[in-house]
């Protein structure tokens, strides 16, 4: 296991911990709406029903924030010492590495243990700004548990007062949309989506363990005075990453006394943007290389056919988030009590379940190495 396997694992425990605050936060929502006797609420009385319940928002606020003191690995010290802790791990791994080809060692730069720093302060201001600050604030009638709540309150009772549905059927309908959603973030991106923070931290710790494995990486083979790396290669890729994947290129622009005109180089390819090489959720590595000591042993792959596979793989992640939400609504449907949608909720789960077993079957038909496989811990959830 390399040392970003182990700073994965280690990160997905991040991501669990969000995710079953998440959980623990529509649970607390779901209780109170259930202290309230929403099930015995008519359209007569459905108004003043709702002033009650918005009275709850105080409450609901402080539940909120005792459950977040309590979410061990969450904190600010925990979080940074993780990060830290891994990147040590990598850089020890990537000399060991660079003593092999070389035969000497090198100091760590000021440069390296910068990047370093600077990973770690920018994951906890992302986690911090993004989600923490949407949970807690002083203005609890700002916060993301109370935004929900009230949304739950106002689309129930219009349903309600409009006579469209029971009560009752109006505030689990609402809850379970609520859920759908999941509870969002402060960050809205450029196409108007509201991120959740499952969805939110999950993306910052992936992007933070593959920023920090590439970028110490780098660092270190630069500490090495080594501009040349071997990329990894994938028989799925994003379109940065294709043309250039298995193929030794250089870790410095075409601009750079250092650059080697025999090979491309990663600044070509989108190097330090989301989209491109080494980007958000490319799992591309780059093994120091030196000509004539090295050899390249990666498999090529036609870049076209691997954008092709890349496109294929999002499909398949689309359908283990469905799965998600599946399983997260059925915990709901089971919260509320609400028998129908129970079975509802199970019914669906199968049904994508087996969509999924399907579209792998038929995806890697007629190929003698498997395109997909299927990964059962992307479509588990933790409550």
């Amino acid at each position: 296991m390399t040392a970003r396997d182990d700073f994965q694992k280690a990160g997905n425990k991040i991501i669990d911990l969000y995710e079953q605050l998440q959980s623990q936060i529509f649970n607390t929502i779901i209780d109170t709406l259930k202290a309230g006797d929403y099930k015995h609420v008519s359209q007569d009385d459905v108004v003043t029903w709702q002033a009650k319940q918005l009275a709850q928002m105080g409450k609901l606020n402080h539940q909120t924030m005792k459950l977040m003191a309590h979410a061990d690995g969450l904190s600010e010290e925990a979080v940074k010492d993780l990060i830290k802790f891994h990147g040590i791990q990598i850089i020890n791994e990537v000399d060991g590495e660079l003593q092999d080809i070389t035969g000497r060692s090198e100091p760590v730069s000021n440069d390296t243990q910068n990047t370093l720093t600077a990973v770690v302060s920018q994951t906890w201001a992302d986690l911090n700004n993004n989600i923490n600050e949407s949970l807690i604030s002083r203005n609890y009638g700002a916060t993301a548990t109370t935004r929900v709540y009230r949304q739950i309150l106002t689309e129930s009772t219009l349903a309600t007062v409009s006579g469209l549905m029971t009560h009752q059927k109006a505030v689990e309908s609402a809850v379970y949309r609520a859920v759908d959603r999941g509870l969002p973030t402060k960050l809205v991106d450029k196409a108007g989506h509201n991120w959740s923070i499952e969805g939110y931290s999950r993306m910052v710790i992936n992007t933070t363990v593959n920023r920090t494995y590439n970028d110490l990486r780098l660092s270190r083979m630069k500490d090495f005075d080594m501009h040349l790396a071997l990329m990894s290669s994938h028989p799925n890729s994003r379109p940065a990453c294709a043309w250039i994947q298995g193929h030794v290129v250089n870790i410095v622009p075409p601009e750079s006394p250092d650059y080697n005109d025999k090979y491309d180089s990663i600044y070509n390819h989108g190097y330090g943007t989301p989209a491109g090489t080494m980007g958000i959720n490319c799992h591309h590595r780059l093994f120091p290389f030196v000509p004539g000591v090295n050899v390249n042993h990666q498999p090529q792959y036609d870049p076209k056919q691997a954008v092709k596979n890349g496109k294929i793989v999002q499909k398949q992640r689309a359908r283990e988030r469905a799965i998600r939400d599946a399983k997260h609504r059925l915990v709901a449907a089971k919260e509320l009590s609400d028998e129908e949608q129970v079975a509802k909720c199970k019914t669906l789960i199968r049904a994508r379940q087996a969509n999924m077993r399907e579209f792998i079957k038929q995806t890697n038909e007629n190929h003698k190495t498997p395109i997909l496989t299927r990964d059962y811990n992307r479509e588990k959830i933790v409550n």
